[in-house]
């Protein structure tokens, strides 16, 4: 079985803005240790600062998630679970942390960030103008803002720089990962451009940028990016010991691999003595595609199994059995069967290949996310350690820098609808508050990502179980 390398297809210059409305996953979909979490011990409707803190609102975080745009599953999820509600705000008070010590640190002055923190706020208030105008009416982007505005826009003598920068940041931070753009691209993505920055000055007009709604949902967006941009900093501070990770192993015995070690060796012991490796495989091995077949894994070339594997198996001659051989799924025991060089399609050069088998024998009992790629025990013990370090860490920061979200608010339309009233009832100078404030100088952008490439399956190539 082949591996090869997802590509991103090209996408439309409004679908790569939209990455940055993505909102903190519900922590119902990655489960966490439940951490202590900053509490406003009187949420009411009103934003107060309580300098130099951020303060988020049950008002505020009421129109965050409305802003945020869930999906409809979501709203239910956190309208009918409180503590759905306070784990959300604790990954809020965590990512704000985040970000203020990134503004701390200087991160608004890297010219990349504040190109895309512009970009962001941006893209939150063009995203509420459109959105209006559907609600009034309007059922095509050319009835919002017209080819005529666009092309009057691009003609402008400041777009052309703003332009020029946006187009080399998305070559560089895009799907095509710092592949040149085509012409065609270069005029795709202008003409996007140039409407999303047509609707944000239609939006700034009518008057969306004073609205609270808009002010958390690009304070969100702000500082997301600014907390993505500081992660390293986090994990370095996150960084788990050697003393720590064998801690953390004496405490969870399913990660304990002593046990299948032994079963491994021993299977060793009889394979080298003379006995039927197949058979064995038959009896011992773990890997359900091999039960039964002798541990058969048919014929493989290179970049097929994980790497462990590969070299251990493309080292052996025919008939040779490894020793104990260590992967993300397990322990292994190998044998060569055959050995052939393919000529690949075209005459090109000879790929080697091997026919194997192989025994199994998993780390340990412990439950696999099935969201997750397999990890060696102690690889999952760091993981583990270094995230609730990195939340020590964090909550120390919530505590330092005063940042407060309300935990529990009401969700869903009719709740937007009525706390979006009451700020607009508001004085400006009261509503604006230290959520606000924690966008305000967090002029953040969005940081490029990646996606990792999926980890190699095999003998190593077809885990299962």
């Amino acid at each position: 079985m082949s591996h090869k390398k997802a590509t991103l297809a090209p996408l439309a210059f409004l679908a790569f803005l939209a990455l940055l409305a993505s909102p903190l996953a519900l922590s119902a979909q990655r489960p966490q240790r439940r951490g202590t979490p900053p509490r406003t011990t009187t949420p009411t409707a009103t934003a107060r600062t309580a300098a130099p803190g951020v303060e988020v609102t049950a008002r505020d975080m009421t129109l965050l998630v409305d802003g945020l745009n869930f999906q409809p599953q979501q709203i239910a999820q956190l309208s009918g679970s409180a503590d759905e509600r306070r784990k959300f705000s604790l990954d809020l008070a965590r990512m704000l942390a985040s970000a203020e010590e990134a503004k701390a640190a200087g991160y608004l002055s890297r010219p990349e960030l504040k190109l895309q923190t512009d970009l962001a706020r941006a893209f939150v208030i063009a995203q509420t103008y459109f959105q209006r105008q559907r609600e009034a009416g309007a059922t095509a982007p050319e009835q919002v803002i017209t080819p005529a505005e666009i092309e009057a826009f691009l003609k402008e003598p400041a777009t052309a720089a703003n332009l020029e920068a946006f187009l080399a940041d998305y070559a560089k931070n895009g799907p095509n990962r710092g592949a040149s753009l085509t012409e065609a691209q270069r005029k795709e993505l202008s003409q996007h451009y140039g409407r999303v920055m047509v609707a944000m000055r239609k939006g700034i007009a009518a008057g969306l940028e004073r609205e609270r709604r808009t002010q958390v949902t690009v304070m969100f967006q702000q500082a997301r990016l600014l907390a993505g941009a500081y992660a390293k900093d986090i994990t370095a501070r996150a960084k788990a010991t050697d003393a720590e990770i064998d801690a953390y192993v004496a405490s969870h015995p399913e990660l304990d691999t002593k046990a299948s070690r032994e079963k491994i060796e021993t299977l060793l012991r009889r394979a080298r003595s003379g006995e039927s490796f197949e058979s064995l495989a038959n009896e011992a091995t773990e890997d359900p595609s091999g039960k039964g077949r002798g541990g058969d894994l048919g014929w493989f070339g290179r970049g097929q199994m994980v790497k462990p594997f590969e070299e251990a198996a493309f080292a052996l001659k025919e008939g040779e059995v490894s020793g104990v051989v260590e992967t993300v799924f397990g322990y292994h025991i190998i044998k060569v069967d055959e050995r052939r060089a393919q000529t690949a399609p075209g005459g090109a050069a000879a790929n080697d290949q091997v026919r194997a088998r192989h025994i199994l024998i998993r780390y340990n009992s412990a439950p696999r996310s099935p969201n997750s790629p397999p990890m060696a025990p102690r690889d999952t013990a760091r993981q583990a350690v270094e995230e609730e370090k990195r939340k020590r860490v964090l909550d120390e920061v919530i505590a330092r820098r005063r940042i407060r979200v309300a935990e529990d608010y009401p969700v869903g339309p009719e709740a937007a609808k009525a706390a979006a009233a009451a700020a607009a009832a508001q004085p400006a100078t009261q509503s604006r508050g230290a959520a606000t404030g924690a966008a305000g100088a967090t002029k953040t952008t969005p940081r490029s990502t990646t996606t990792p490439a999926a980890p190699k399956r095999g003998a190593a190539r077809k885990p299962r179980g």
